[in-house]
């Protein structure tokens, strides 16, 4: 590992807590894994801070060279394959590492081999499109059976979860902000269903409707919120449950508005 240099350990290490932030991993898993990677290739002290919108690593070579990187996260989507792909690459990595493991002739993980699987999990697609909007059909359909939906309203909710996924998705090329796409979701949802309920007869369109807000609903964000707080890191775990307020506040706000408008038009 001679032949590595400070400032190269340090920009791969931020660059890999990087991917896993914005593929929606706690914040202590990020600076876990960071720590993980400047140890496995020699400098073992170091020290990171981690925020939903920030990262910020300081690592310090033997002979007290000190260097300090901050990047800045702008976007954060849901990957977890991403996030289970690397958190194994930083394991074989801490595995092959001499301090971890007993058997010496147990070949170290090179710079190159490790930067070489980064670049390749952060070229990874996530499924293609047909996929995304058929899950996104199924999430509403299934929780409109759920909340005692019939089979009518099943299929509504269906086309209307598929809609709803192609109509964000579009949106969000727009680079809307996270509390206008999820108002705006709602709002739709609620005017297919109540389009549904006027043009096919009667049907229970408070069922199509609750099982569509589903798709909207913040789990990811509920979930971290609540690791990150276990896990100590208070600032993040508030900051994630104030996020997941607000997308709820965004899906209360679209439902409403749509719903008000409704009332008053027809």
């Amino acid at each position: 590992m001679s032949d590595l240099t400070l400032n190269k350990v340090a920009e791969l290490a931020i660059e890999t807590g990087r991917v896993i932030l914005e593929s929606g991993g706690e914040t202590h898993r990020v600076e876990e894994t960071m720590h993980f990677v400047c140890t496995g290739f020699g400098f073992e002290s170091n020290e990171s801070y981690v925020t939903l919108t920030g990262i910020f690593l300081s690592v310090k070579s033997p002979e007290g060279e000190i260097v300090t990187l901050i990047k800045r996260i702008n976007t954060r989507i849901v990957d977890l394959d991403k996030i289970s792909s690397i958190t194994k690459l930083t394991y074989n990595l801490m595995k092959k590492h001499n301090k971890f493991v007993k058997n010496k002739a147990n070949k170290p993980m090179s710079f190159v081999e490790f930067n070489e699987n980064l670049e390749e999990i952060k070229a990874r697609k996530q499924y293609p499109g047909w996929v995304k909007y058929v899950c996104g059909g199924i999430t509403p359909s299934f929780f409109c059976l759920l909340f005692g939906g019939s089979w009518s309203e099943f299929s509504v909710a269906l086309i209307m979860g598929i809609c709803v996924s192609l109509i964000l998705r579009y949106l969000a090329k727009l680079q809307l902000n996270t509390f206008i796409l999820n108002a705006v979701g709602a709002g739709f949802i609620v005017w297919f269903a109540k389009m549904a309920g006027l043009n096919f007869g009667y049907m229970n369109t408070d069922k199509i409707i609750i099982g569509g807000i589903m798709l909207l609903v913040p789990g990811l964000s509920i979930t971290n919120a609540i690791r990150d707080t276990m896990a100590g890191d208070l600032v993040a775990g508030t900051a994630r449950t104030t996020e997941a307020f607000f997308i709820a506040a965004a899906i209360a706000t679209g439902a409403g508005a749509m719903l008000k408008l409704w009332a008053l038009l027809v």
